[in-house]
């Protein structure tokens, strides 16, 4: 008896402790879960540009000098780290209401303070379309290039680099050095009422000069790039904000390698038009 009396005690305490074990195996998991889940989001808000932020559109096209009025704007999402203080906030929307535009826009274009006719006067002042912690480089498009005589203030580019491969005998290559990047003049016009007048009487101009919005690193990138090789622009729809991760380089292989064509002329599939709240 006194055998089975020290049997049944030993069990009690091993018990208990399979029980505690289980539970703190138990906890560990849902703490592990609840990180993963954690990291989970937040790498998606990373990766999609963070936490949408509503901003004002245009519903259709409008020229210089027509007001904006509520039927003509509408409400468009946008990831906050593609937002800038150029945008104008749905919170904002009574504060435009009436004014009219010193710019033309396209149907489903974010309203900007810079399209407005009283942002500025004249000429309007490179440094005052800076956001902070930006700065603005003028780079020169290679010899050549007829885009840059469509490309206007405001537009979207990716800029391309163009030059010989280091440590190699004439090998040429050319990347994406930047994607998206903000245009904020094209020679001296940078979108105020003297270059729309300018316009208007038929005075186009003929520059090859760009000034773009960068970060201070980047410029530094920029200004480096243009003493190695050429520069050039491509310019991009002002509403395409994504930007392409692990872009191949370019080399004169591409031109003749019919597998590398084929995959350069794939289409892209098409992506779902984000949906758009018509503001009453």
């Amino acid at each position: 008896m006194i055998g089975s009396r020290t049997e049944g005690g030993c069990s009690a305490p091993k018990n208990v402790m399979n029980r505690k074990a289980l539970i703190a195996g138990i906890l560990v998991a849902a703490v592990g879960v609840g990180l993963l889940f954690f990291y989970m989001r937040r790498y998606e808000h990373e990766v999609s540009g963070g936490a949408p932020v509503d901003v004002l559109m245009v519903t259709s096209d409008l020229a210089i000098g027509e007001p904006l009025t509520a039927d003509r704007m509408a409400v468009r999402q946008i990831p906050q780290s593609y937002v800038e203080d150029r945008h104008v906030l749905v919170s904002d929307r009574d504060k435009v209401l009436g004014i009219r535009l010193a710019t033309n826009l396209r149907a489903n274009q974010s309203l900007l303070w810079t399209d407005l006719a009283t942002a500025f006067d004249g000429r309007r002042d490179l440094s005052n379309l800076l956001r902070e912690g930006m700065r603005a480089l003028t780079i020169t498009a290679s010899q050549g290039s007829g885009i840059v005589d469509l490309v206007h203030p405001g537009d979207r580019v990716d800029i391309l680099f163009t030059a010989e491969r280091p440590g190699t005998e004439g090998e040429i290559v050319t990347i994406t050095l930047l994607q998206n990047v903000l245009v904020l003049a094209v020679g001296e016009d940078t979108g105020g009422e003297e270059a729309r007048e300018d316009e208007e009487e038929g005075r186009r101009r003929r520059d090859s000069e760009v000034s773009v919005a960068v970060t201070l690193e980047q410029a530094a990138l920029l200004a480096h790039a243009r003493t190695r090789g050429a520069l050039e622009i491509a310019l991009r729809n002002p509403e395409d904000i994504e930007l392409l991760e692990s872009l191949q380089e370019t080399t004169d292989t591409d031109l003749i390698e019919p597998e590398v064509r084929r995959r350069i002329n794939r289409r892209q599939t098409p992506t779902q038009e984000s949906s758009i709240e018509q503001i009453r």
